[in-house]
């Protein structure tokens, strides 16, 4: 192991400033002491990057997902772009975008430029598309790594350039994947598969303000200003409240949103704080650290950052992943929680708690002959979030 501080081992006041003696006793529990060291960080960050690359990415730029049995997803696919252009790595974002195009893009098959969420090994041994309905997450991603990509001057060796595939896809988001509540708030829903009327089923952790805002810039299209505005009210009442289930500030996986704009729990979804919610954060927390939006502070440090800061103070830890009135239903650790975290933390200037979180990611981080990884060499979401995570910490996750 590169880091001793194992996760396995074992504040809340007005500005969110923890105290002196809280932040003692982390030090104490965590075995930790101190922010990491940038050099040692940056090489974690280029080691795991090319242990990702090297165990989930195929020659042709596929990402091979071991739990969709060695298929594929659009928000692997997505992922991998990301985290490419914020590694400035030209040629995998290259290959992963031509790969992604050539076999994910919906143009012949739906006429939209969104991507099929699945592909893989079909019943007759044959491979390709085994579900052609959208992932709105997938599709955000994939847009917003093609406009980074265009902002670093990189372009693709034939067809559009990446700025004007961003358009494309985020014309087709809006015609697929945005419906609208009857008083006309606009509501990105999960896929191209929602409702044609409310109750609308929704995944909050798709929602990403950020991306909406440089979504505008890219096209020019006002629209997605307002739906970055119109995210912030409809994130709070989801973490004030599921119909009859009382909120403490977490963020459920799956939700309903009726017609007069209440939010219940979804029939045969689940309603905790957990794998899927737990991107959510990350993703309002790039509202504020790239475009300043005081909203993102004031969703975050109102009762979510409070509730984990008191976890913290009371056990030196945090749960993988806690239900929605905020019981822990599982006694591990895991880096994906502590990105979210995290990146809440540095939103809201939370510098000293974020380094110790940073810390504890650090600690999931292991090496073989193949490279470094975090958690588990086959684990592809951890070793997704946990690097998101750092790469934020340290100042990788930028807009150019």
């Amino acid at each position: 192991m590169l880091f001793s501080c194992d996760p396995d081992t074992d504040g809340r006041r007005p500005g969110f400033r923890l105290r002196l003696g809280v932040m003692l006793f982390s030090l104490v529990l965590t075995g930790c002491s101190g922010s990491p060291e940038p050099r040692e960080l940056e090489r974690l960050l280029a080691e795991s990057w090319q242990g990702y690359v090297r165990r989930f990415l195929t020659p042709e730029g596929r990402v091979v997902v071991p739990e969709r049995r060695g298929g594929t997803i659009s928000e692997a696919q997505a992922y991998a772009l990301l985290r490419a252009v914020w590694a400035g790595d030209a040629p995998t974002f290259a290959r992963v975008a031509h790969w992604t195009e050539t076999h994910l893009s919906r143009h012949e098959c739906c006429g939209d430029h969104l991507l099929a969420w699945h592909w893989g090994t079909r019943d007759d041994g044959t491979e390709g598309v085994l579900d052609a309905n959208t992932a709105a997450d997938g599709d955000l991603d994939y847009a917003v790594a093609l406009v980074l990509a265009h902002r670093r001057g990189w372009r693709p060796a034939q067809g559009a350039d990446y700025l004007t595939r961003a358009r494309r896809v985020a014309t087709d988001i809006w015609r697929r994947e945005v419906v609208r509540l009857p008083d006309g708030t606009p509501v990105l829903a999960p896929g191209n598969w929602h409702e044609a009327a409310p109750p609308h089923l929704l995944n909050p952790s798709y929602f990403f303000p950020a991306a909406y805002r440089l979504l505008a810039e890219a096209t020019g299209d006002a629209r997605w200003r307002e739906l970055a505005e119109a995210t912030y009210p409809l994130v709070t009442r989801l973490g004030e409240g599921l119909g009859h289930l009382p909120g403490v500030g977490l963020f459920p996986d799956w939700a309903l949103l009726a017609a007069d704009g209440r939010v219940l729990p979804a029939p045969g979804r689940e309603s905790h704080f957990g794998w899927e919610a737990v991107r959510l954060p990350w993703r309002l927390a790039l509202d504020r650290l790239w475009f300043g939006r005081p909203e993102a502070v004031g969703v975050l440090t109102a009762r979510f950052l409070p509730f984990f800061q008191g976890r913290w103070r009371q056990e030196g830890r945090l749960a993988a992943v806690y239900a929605y009135d905020g019981r822990p239903l599982v006694t591990y650790e895991s880096p994906v929680l502590y990105a979210g975290v995290l990146a809440a933390a540095l939103a809201a200037g939370e510098r000293e708690w974020a380094a110790l979180l940073a810390r504890r990611i650090m600690g999931f981080y292991r090496q073989d002959d193949q490279g470094g990884y975090f958690e588990a060499p086959d684990n592809y979401y951890a070793n997704n979030w946990a690097w998101l995570g750092l790469a934020l910490y340290a100042g990788w996750v930028k807009p150019f």
